[in-house]
């Protein structure tokens, strides 16, 4: 019992504190818990929750909330976007009502790539091995990016005859549904990504940084997907490819240093 009580007041610590000051308060709960019931527990220190919040400085506090709903609007307000986009298509809405995406979703990509990479820089700890779990969810983030990178790829090259056959006329529909199970993935682990490098180890912005790339990605060929206002002219593509590589390349580089 008091090894479960112990678990849940060190995430509580690690969430409230930072890194340094949660580690030494564990380190004199370790004592007081170990051999005691969680009911003499609970009498005596009260809920995890509750020991660790009184020992919380409100104002560093308050400072990692900010940060945290920052970085979460961050990932989660392109991801959202393109999920309530195919929600709304696929009950037949207007399209003007599935265009109301925030036009700040995509600058904020920058923002929480810079974000991210600076406070756990600074408020975060590295253990000396990678998390088991980064390397997959990356790899998995990248298996996602990789499919809507090929995406834009056949509308850049004007390839419709491949668009046709991989989505033909009755199936147009999974197309975009791509799109947004992509963003819905890419928004998800993304944000556990973000909590994980608070609880655990700062590499796992790692995480948050290419869910947040993938999620802007995919925000960004929705709405070429849904706004189709193009005029084909030569050389219409030069400026769309020039801002989807650098969405992915900032997101790869960033990604690359969040791993450090």
């Amino acid at each position: 019992m008091s090894q479960d009580y112990f678990t849940r007041l060190s995430r509580s610590a690690k969430w409230y504190l930072p890194p340094a000051e949660a580690a030494e308060v564990l380190e004199d709960y370790r004592e007081i818990v170990e051999g005691r019931s969680r009911e003499e527990l609970r009498r005596d220190l009260g809920t995890p929750r509750a020991a660790v919040k009184q020992l919380a400085q409100p104002k560093a506090y308050r400072r990692w909330l900010a940060v945290f709903l920052g970085l979460s609007a961050c990932v989660l307000l392109p991801a959202a976007g393109v999920v309530r986009g195919e929600l709304s298509w696929l009950f037949g809405l207007f399209l003007n009502d599935i265009m109301q995406t925030p036009r700040y979703a995509e600058l904020m990509f920058p923002l929480g790539t810079v974000l991210a990479l600076v406070w756990f820089r600074r408020n975060g700890r590295k253990e000396q091995t990678l998390p088991k779990w980064v390397a997959p969810l990356l790899i998995l983030l990248l298996l996602g990016i990789a499919w809507v990178s090929f995406l834009a790829w056949t509308l850049f090259a004007e390839r419709w005859d491949l668009l046709n056959a991989l989505f033909p006329e009755e199936r147009v529909w999974l197309h975009r549904l791509t799109l947004g199970l992509n963003a819905l993935a890419a928004g998800t682990v993304g944000m556990i990504g973000l909590v994980k490098a608070r609880l655990a180890d700062r590499r796992w912005r790692a995480v948050y940084v290419l869910g947040l790339t993938g999620a802007v990605a995919c925000l960004f060929m929705w709405k070429m997907y849904t706004g189709m206002f193009w005029e084909f002219r030569p050389g219409w593509q030069t400026s769309y490819v020039i801002r989807y590589t650098v969405i992915i390349l900032v997101g790869l580089l960033g990604t690359g240093g969040a791993l450090c």
